[in-house]
């Protein structure tokens, strides 16, 4: 069975990572982690949106332009500062939202727009952002599936952009994210916000090494296919044991989860992660899905006119979720509905449009860099074989 992804940390960096973790216990004063001008080192992109919104104090009642596809949390965390989402629709075919939309939207009450890059495309912001500059608007960019090193840093006129590290994220350092704060009194009131929330443990961040170790190897071919046929044998939901393993943030209160500062070992990881990102990585990965991609008709891949696209994952869309699925896994690769915790808001009343992206047809296919060319070429033909679309 083809796994659907693999951790993108090696065994080099999970060691330097319990290194930190060991050297840690011995230091009698934790040291400060390299901080750069107007980057915050934080927990998660969850905890940077509401440090920065607690900073900012919108008036209860302000709307935020959205993104409509995005976690829970992040809209959950935006409704607790009693802010209203307007969301708009993103074109399946581009991963973009419309300025026209955006600008359509804004009323005397809006005080910000979130953009969120999905699924590893890269969404033109330029329009967005001059319509923001026009109104006065805080403009935030979501990056958290959309890290591809130097090739995309966030927009220099973005007032926030956030970059996510998380379990499954590209060039993991299993927790931790990067704020970029544009203005500097901003930048000073959120890091002295964050500066407030206690250091979380490094035995917590340890047992999470630990668990990496385990996922790495799950995430052989014979070992997955193996554990994959006792979790379906033992009558368990296999979507629901893997969530378990790579889940950020289980349980109900979220706040409570993060509002608290990366450990000192996770802090360095991720330093010595950022400094030495294979970019190459990226060039491969997209490589990867054009092999995969190439003989298949555009109108079932999410993104194809996307001129930035990184594929972080490889959703395509099919009238028939389940056949494709049971096609594929009953091939030997793991394709799923549900590699994506994403949700979508929707307008009260409002249709989807045709080109509209929506949720409920797509299915992420099991993808990874090291795929053999007679994996890529299989998986290819198997796709071409099942009707995708009506």
């Amino acid at each position: 069975m083809i796994p659907r992804g693999k951790l993108y940390i090696s065994y080099k960096d999970s060691v330097a990572g319990a290194y930190y973790c060991f050297t840690d216990r011995f230091r009698s004063q934790r040291p400060d982690v390299d901080q750069h001008a107007n980057e915050l080192v934080c927990l998660s992109v969850r905890t940077g949106i509401d440090l920065v919104l607690n900073a900012l104090s919108f008036p209860p009642g302000s709307e935020m332009i959205v993104t409509d596809i995005n976690i829970p949390d992040m809209f959950a965390i935006i409704n607790w500062h009693e802010l209203t989402l307007v969301p708009i629709p993103v074109n399946k075919y581009t991963l973009n939202m419309s300025p026209a939309q955006v600008e359509a939207a804004i009323t005397p009450a809006t005080k910000a727009i979130l953009i969120t890059h999905l699924f590893g495309g890269i969404m033109e912001t330029e329009a967005i952002i001059a319509i923001a500059k026009k109104h006065n608007l805080i403009i935030f960019e979501d990056c958290a599936q959309a890290y591809a090193g130097n090739l995309y840093g966030g927009n220099p006129a973005s007032d926030v952009v956030m970059f996510s590290f998380g379990f499954i994220k590209t060039n993991t350092a299993i927790s931790g994210a990067m704020i970029k704060i544009k203005d500097p009194a901003l930048y000073v009131e959120v890091v002295a916000r964050n500066g407030d929330y206690h250091q979380q443990g490094t035995t917590g961040y340890y047992k999470k090494l630990l668990k990496v170790l385990f996922v790495k190897l799950l995430t052989d071919k014979i070992i997955y296919t193996g554990f994959y046929n006792l979790v379906m044998a033992l009558g368990k939901d296999f979507e629901k044991v893997l969530d378990g393993f790579t889940k950020g943030f289980p349980g109900d209160d979220i706040f409570k989860q993060i509002r608290h500062q990366p450990s000192t070992p996770n802090q360095r990881l991720l330093r010595k992660k950022l400094a030495n990102f294979d970019q190459h990585r990226i060039t491969k990965r997209v490589q990867l899905a054009h092999d995969i991609l190439s003989n298949i008709p555009d109108n079932y891949k999410i993104g194809f006119k996307n001129k930035r696209h990184t594929y972080w994952v490889m959703p395509v869309e099919t009238h028939d979720p389940e056949g494709l699925i049971k096609h594929l896994r009953s091939n030997g690769f793991d394709a799923s509905q549900k590699a994506s915790s994403l949700i979508k808001l929707s307008g009260a009343g409002i249709a989807p449009r045709p080109e509209e992206l929506t949720l409920e047809n797509l299915v992420y296919l099991p993808v990874y860099l090291t795929m053999s060319r007679k994996d890529r070429h299989k998986l290819t033909e198997l796709l071409v074989d099942f009707p995708l679309v009506k």
